[in-house]
Formats: C-alpha cells, structure tokens, sequence
C-alpha cells in the first residue's frame, strides 16, 4: 500500500477515535479501516509481476476445483488439486498453480504447486491461476482466503452451475471483483445448450453481474454440458471446456500488462465500496449529524462564489462596471492628437457613466475600484494599487457572511456533536454556540480569489473592447467633423490676416481698418456649431462600445471563468474554510470522507 493510501485510512481511523471515542460507532469504522487498508494492500501488491493472475470463484460445490484441473496438462498437478467436497484444513486454502511462486507466500492459508508453463493451457500470455475455497463457506477463514483470491486477481473464472444460475450468489461475488475481467462459465448444464429457458437466465445472470460491476469486464459466458449425465466423456467436455475459456481470454491476455491496467480500475472499486460503507455506518449512528454536516458543506461550497460575486458585482452592477471599463479602455486607447475629439470623448465618459458609478459605488464591487482608477487618465500605471483597499473590503465582507451563513451552521455541527461526547466535554462545545464570534472559522485563500478575480475581469474587458486601431479610425473621423466644420471661420480669419500682413509689410501701411475683427459671438458660434456634431458622433461611439450584446458576452465570460477558478482553488485546497477546533475539525473530516475518502487528506 502506498504511504498516501495509508494515510488516509489512519487519519478515518484517528477522528473516528477522538470523535466518538470506545463507542459502536467507533469500533465499527475502525474496522472498515482495517478491512479496507488490507483490501488495498491486497490488490497493490505485485505479488506476481510477470504473469497475470487468473483466480477461479464460485460458491462451494460448483466445480472449480474440476475446471482447475482441465487448465492443468500435468497428470501429478491435477492430482494435487483437492475438491472443495472434502471438509478439511486443504478446502480453506489458496492454491497457487504455475511456473512461479508468488511473492511472500502465506503457509498458513495458500499453498503452490509447481506446474511448468508447458504443461499449462495457453490462455494467451504467462499466467499463474488461484484455485480458492467456497466464497459462501460459513467457515471465516475460508471466505477471507477467498477475498484475498478476488482482490489479487486481474482475471476471474466465475462458475456457476446451472441450477445457481437464478441465484444472487454470482453478482455478490462480481460486485466484490469490481474493475476485474470476469468469465462466467455456466457448468453442469442437463439437457440442450440452446434451451430457450436456459438462455433466459444466462442472459439474466450476465445482466445481473453487469450492473453488480459497471467497472469490470463480464464476457460471454462459457457453457459446460454435465458430463455425469450425459453420454459424454469427460476428458472431452474438459478439452472443450478449456478451448472456449482460452479463445475467451487470449485476446485480452496476448495484449500484455493487463494487471497494472486493472489495478487502478480495483483499487477506484474498492476506495468507493469502503465510502459506501461508511457512509451506511455514519448514516445509521449518526443521522443528525450527518444531515448538519452536509447542510454546512453545502454552504461552504456556495460561499466562495458569493464572496467573488461581492468582488465583481452581479446583475446591474457587473453591467455597469463592464461599460464602465469598456468606456475607459476606449478613452486610454485614443490618442491625444485627436483634439478635441479625445476632450469631448473624456466628458462624455464623466457625464455617461455618472449613474454607472452610482450602482458600483452602492454595491462595492471591484469593478468600482477599477473603474474608478480608469476614469483618471493614464492610473493604469499602477493596475494594483487599489489591492490593499479591496482585500480588505472583502476580508470584511467575506467575514459577515460567514456569521451570516456559516456560524449557525457551525452552532447546530457542534449542538449534535455535543450529544456524542462524554458529559464533562459537551460543556466545551455547548459554551461556544452562545458566542457569534467569527474567529473559530476562517476562509483561506481570498488573497488568490481576489486575484484571479480581478485577471479575469481585466482579461475580459480587453479582450471584448475594440481593438486600439479602431480607437485611432475614431479619433480621425470625429477631428475630422469638428475640424471640417470650424476650418471654414478660422481659415478665413487666417486668410485676411495673412493678407492684411503682407499688405502692410510691403506697403509699409498703417492702416489697421485691414485687419479682420472677429467677435465673440461668431467665434463662440463656429465653435458650438462644430462641437455639437462632434459630440454627437463621440455619442455614438460610446453607445456602440457599450452596447448590451458586449455587455452580456463579458458579463457571461467572467462569470463562466470565476466559477471555474472557484472550482479549481477549491480542488487544490486554496480556497477553502478552516475551523480552529481540533474536534470538530476531526468530525467534518470523518463525515466528509463518506462523500469521498481523499477528502480527509
């Protein structure tokens, strides 16, 4: 067993003992601890790195012992395989049967009978079979040898006979080798193989191991005639029998490394059987507090996106921060030689987004501190300097909501969990519920959330804004309509004074009177009439900018991003929530490895 696996299981078997202490409870997941640390040992080890292992189960008295010998060619071999009829010491063990001895063999439940690979049936690659004990034995030691052979195992021979085809007997066994590649063969069948009803209940059988093992392989079933009946000779049947399971299993053997290829598969099954169970343990012991930890887990998943929905804003105010920077980024982008066009453009963006930054200003969002640095020209300078500001505004925030929808929960965990302890320990939790004091529960990683936050929403408002060269087109046009308009006045005033000029140089004139005279007015008019339509064309560029089918495309891209930074700072144990209670800490984690057993990790 790997030293992560292992620490898994000591850390179930640790809060188990601290939280519920020597109760039933207690006792009964210390040994699933036990049961499952051994499972997995079972199926880890590589007792036989060069050969796959290939076990044969069934119920006691269903012919394995017999379908054992036909896979075996040597005559001294067969004869020192013992029938499972036999009530002694040799029916409980495990034989091991082929050219190599398994690692750390155990004397006192299996045994191994040398059989060179040429006196074996080719099954398609090298193989070492387990003949095991009856899986349904009442005799403890006989069904733990016959786990340990399931366990090991990549390949499983199950037989059945056929009056046990309606039974529940199979798909038990299936279900215990959950990720192995499983042969049924169907042994001492009495009359056709083509009966209809025997047919039917193959076929149910089949469908029965199937869903018993989603995770392994069933193949078509093998079908063996009752030679003792029939007048058929043995020899024959077995010669048959071992043809149809070695076509059956070549293709899949021939491919080689079918045993690490399976493993994983085993030891997947094995980490969900052990969560079933104890989910079912913690579920008839401690209901109450299995529904108050799942209540609490679930609002602590919710929570880190209700905290990055108070970093971004959501509804109007994210809208409003997305035109907000979508205004600004435009603004930044046009270049100063556009004048005045870049002006107006500047004064319509304070004008336009007066009650955008009333939304943002009410909700506190982080699009309202950037938006509010956008909005000074050039404060990109220093994209991070409002950090400090909005770490802790959200600290603030994040630290209300845990007293609004953690710390009741917390009160009800600790209520229940009091219930479980000695007398003189519940008064050590029961004090606590009096107080709503946040300090007991911290939520870890806002510093990343913010972060990431904060990269997204920047990434996107670049990434939906227009690109800067069509910022320059804009700013030439709209120069272009203001200066077209106020060329006609001004070029006329510099026409007469240049002419007036060169008159009285050349001339030597003194006569003033030639000099152009322009008044207030008409300058004041030539300068309205070419803003107006300036203005109005800068309108229509920001209303083009931030039109609500950008707004909507940004507004749905961060949130789909922040999710799934959510989801992955919560995967990597970043974002997440501590309790700076040792024993309550010790009882979430033993309720939450029934959800999933890396969870105590």
């Amino acid at each position: 067993m790997t030293s992560p696996e292992l620490h898994v299981v000591d850390s179930i078997r640790h809060a188990a003992g601290r939280v519920l202490g020597d109760s039933q409870a207690s006792r009964g997941i210390m040994q699933l601890c036990d049961q499952h640390a051994e499972a997995i040992r079972w199926i880890s080890d590589q007792r036989v790195p060069d050969a796959t292992t290939v076990g044969v189960i069934g119920a006691t008295g269903q012919g394995k012992s017999w379908l054992i010998r036909q896979l075996v060619l040597d005559a001294s071999v067969q004869q020192a395989i013992r029938s499972g009829d036999a009530q002694d010491e040799a029916t409980r063990r495990l034989y091991w049967i082929g050219p190599r001895a398994p690692a750390q063999l155990d004397s006192r439940y299996e045994s191994y009978l040398y059989c060179p690979t040429e006196s074996m049936v080719d099954l398609g690659g090298p193989t070492l079979l387990v003949d095991t004990p009856g899986a349904t034995d009442a005799d403890d030691a006989t069904v733990q040898a016959a786990s340990r052979a399931i366990s090991m195992a990549s390949v499983l021979i199950l037989v059945v006979r056929r009056q046990q085809l309606r039974s529940e007997v199979p798909a038990r066994l299936a279900a215990a080798s959950e990720g192995t590649l499983v042969l049924p063969v169907v042994n001492a069948i009495r009359g056709p193989l083509d009966d209809a009803e025997l047919r039917a209940d193959i076929d149910a059988m089949v469908a029965r191991l199937r869903s018993a093992a989603p995770r392994g392989d069933v193949l078509s079933p093998v079908m063996v005639p009752d030679f003792e009946v029939a007048t058929l000779d043995e020899k024959e049947t077995g010669r048959n029998m071992s043809a149809q399971i070695a076509a059956a299993l070549r293709p899949h053997l021939s491919v080689g490394e079918l045993s690490s290829r399976r493993q994983g598969l085993r030891l997947q099954a094995e980490h969900d059987r052990f969560q079933h169970q104890l989910r079912e343990q913690l579920a008839v012991h401690l209901p109450r507090l299995s529904m108050a930890v799942e209540h609490l887990e679930e609002a602590t998943g919710k929570l880190p996106h209700e905290v990055a929905v108070e970093l971004i804003g959501s509804g109007q105010a994210l809208r409003a921060g997305i035109r907000s920077r979508l205004r600004a980024e435009m603004l930044v982008a046009t270049a100063a030689i556009w004048f005045p066009y870049r002006t107006l453009l500047g004064l319509l963006n304070l004008t336009h987004g007066a009650w955008d930054r009333v939304i943002l200003a009410l909700s506190g969002s982080l699009p309202s501190l950037v938006g509010a640095a956008w909005t000074s020209v050039r404060n990109l300078s220093d994209p991070h300097a409002n950090g400090p500001s909005a770490s802790t505004a959200i600290r603030s925030r994040s630290h209300a909501l845990i007293a609004d929808r953690i710390v009741p929960l917390v009160h009800r965990f600790r209520g229940e969990l009091a219930r479980l302890r000695p007398q003189g320990a519940q008064s050590s939790l029961t004090d606590r519920e009096s107080s709503t004091d946040t300090a007991g529960v911290q939520m870890l990683g806002i510093d990343s959330l913010l972060e990431n936050t904060q990269q997204i929403f920047d990434e996107e408002i670049s990434a939906t804004a227009p690109r800067p060269v069509l910022s320059q087109i804009f700013g030439l046009l709209g120069s272009f309509v203001f200066w077209s308009l106020m060329a006609g006045p001004i070029v006329t005033l510099y026409r007469t004074y240049l002419s007036a000029s060169y008159d009285s140089i050349s001339t030597m004139a003194t006569e003033l009177d030639r000099f152009p005279h322009p008044t207030a007015t008409m300058i004041f008019t030539s300068l309205v009439l070419s803003i107006l339509p300036t203005s109005l064309f800068a309108m229509l560029v920001l209303t083009w900018i931030q039109r609500r089918g950008r707004q909507e495309l940004a507004a749905s891209r961060i949130d789909a991003r922040i999710k799934a930074s959510i989801v992955q700072l919560q995967s990597d144990g970043v974002l997440r929530l501590e309790f700076h209670d040792p024993l309550l800490e010790d009882a979430r984690r033993l309720l939450r490895a029934s959800a999933s057993p890396n969870a105590i990790r």
